[in-house]
């Protein structure tokens, strides 16, 4: 895994070192929401009731992170990026008990908030067009800010920096053995613990677009929309399939896979050039596409 994000990092500072001095570089900021969920596959029920399911919902978190754009022709750009990500999901386990005599139940249901922050490095291929081209309406008078649409997709390197848990445990009890059924109920919260057992890397893909306006020749804000789809496994041993006999002892376990679902961000951000005033005239700079 370390020589594999060595060379991703190798790989993303050999593709911008060379232009950050150059006239075409554009950096930039973003910020916004990030859907986030987890799927559980491979996970093999029993009727024991200590054997239950985990159910998973999806959650929002924040996201924010910075890029570099770097023009590789008049339409396509290159834009590597860095950013922090939170994923995960709100995880649930219902379970019901009964004693041995039958004199009572016991109910325990679980809900746990897993937030999995990642750090992520994005290198994506962009496309642009524009959308207006307003025209003066005299022959001295500056002409209207144009719009822009960007389309872009790249790989994506995740890796896990702090995952926490933060989770509650309802527990119901029913007791009909004595003359007189004691019903109790009372729950445990535990915050801000950490999380063992996950895989560090995840990889994914990433899709998007955005509207861009052009608020100077050196500035612009964008609104945008990104779908990341994520596939690798990244349960190591934090969830672990029992199988139980008659006698509650384990006959088998294992660890199901366990994976990032699709992740949806709508963000806004800003990017802006830091180029000396004489590089706008130079050739390079002409033939740029704004």
């Amino acid at each position: 895994m370390k020589p594999f994000l060595k060379a991703a990092l190798g790989a993303l500072l050999f593709a911008v070192l060379p232009n950050l001095t150059s006239a075409q570089a554009f950096f930039g900021v973003y910020g916004g929401l990030n859907t986030a969920g987890l799927t559980l596959d491979n996970w093999k029920a029993s009727q024991d009731p200590l054997d239950q399911k985990p159910t998973f919902e999806n959650f929002r978190r924040l996201t924010f992170g910075v890029t570099c754009e770097l023009p590789i022709g008049k339409y396509m750009y290159l834009q590597p990026e860095l950013a922090w990500t939170t994923k995960g999901g709100i995880m649930s386990v219902d379970s019901g008990y009964s004693d041995i005599t039958g004199g009572g139940t016991i109910t325990y249901q679980t809900v746990n908030n897993l937030d999995l922050h990642y750090v992520q490095m994005p290198i994506l291929l962009k496309w642009r067009l524009q959308l207006t081209n307003p025209q003066p309406l005299y022959p001295h008078e500056g002409t209207g800010q144009p719009l822009f649409f960007e389309f872009y997709l790249g790989p994506v390197v995740n890796f896990l920096l702090m995952p926490r848990s933060n989770y509650s445990q309802t527990i119901h009890e029913i007791n009909n053995s004595g003359p007189v059924s004691i019903d109790t109920t009372y729950k445990t919260v535990h915050n801000g613990a950490s999380m063992s057992g996950l895989k560090k890397l995840d990889i994914s893909a990433a899709i998007g677009g955005n509207i861009k306006w052009k608020l100077s020749r050196k500035c612009y804000v964008y609104l945008d929309a990104r779908y990341s789809l994520n596939f690798l496994d990244i349960n190591g041993s934090a969830i672990y399939n029992q199988y139980l006999d008659k006698e509650g002892n384990e006959r088998f376990g294992f660890t199901p896979t366990l994976k990032n679902t699709g992740n949806l961000a709508l963000t806004l951000g800003i990017n802006t050039t830091f180029t000396k005033r004489r590089y706008w005239n130079h050739p390079r700079m002409k033939n740029r596409r704004f």
